[in-house]
């Protein structure tokens, strides 16, 4: 039930950062609303595993240039997550993410992370 709670905010955040002009574009599930709600939940379910698996094997790994750089690495990391959720999007029919460039796409990444940040405090999916 914490996956499906975290995978909806994510899909909010992800809408909210559509919205705003970073480059950001979700495609897929154009048919009826309810499909389309689908298809930022997918992306959601996705950047919550990646966040689950890939990202604290990253974040060991990428503890001493994040130590050096005060913890803006970690903005890189979130970037890289987001390309990775693209790339696997990319890789399905049912939904695809389209970034724009590293900048861009960084931008996006933190307001995603800013928004699922307050939204899971709101609802408490970040609490232990």
């Amino acid at each position: 039930m914490k996956f499906v709670l975290k995978s909806a905010v994510i899909a909010v955040a992800i809408w909210i950062a559509t919205l705003l002009p970073l480059d950001l574009a979700v495609t897929g599930g154009e048919a009826e609303w309810w499909t389309r709600a689908l298809a930022f939940l997918a992306l959601g379910a996705v950047i919550a595993a990646l966040n689950a698996i890939v990202k604290p094997i990253l974040t060991v790994l990428a503890l001493p240039i994040t130590i050096l750089t005060l913890g803006l690495f970690a903005l890189v990391i979130n970037w890289f997550i987001l390309w990775l959720t693209a790339w696997i999007s990319e890789q399905v029919d049912f939904v695809n993410l389209s970034i724009g460039g590293f900048w861009q796409t960084l931008l996006a990444a933190l307001v995603i992370s800013f928004a699922s940040a307050v939204m899971g405090g709101l609802l408490g999916s970040n609490r232990g």
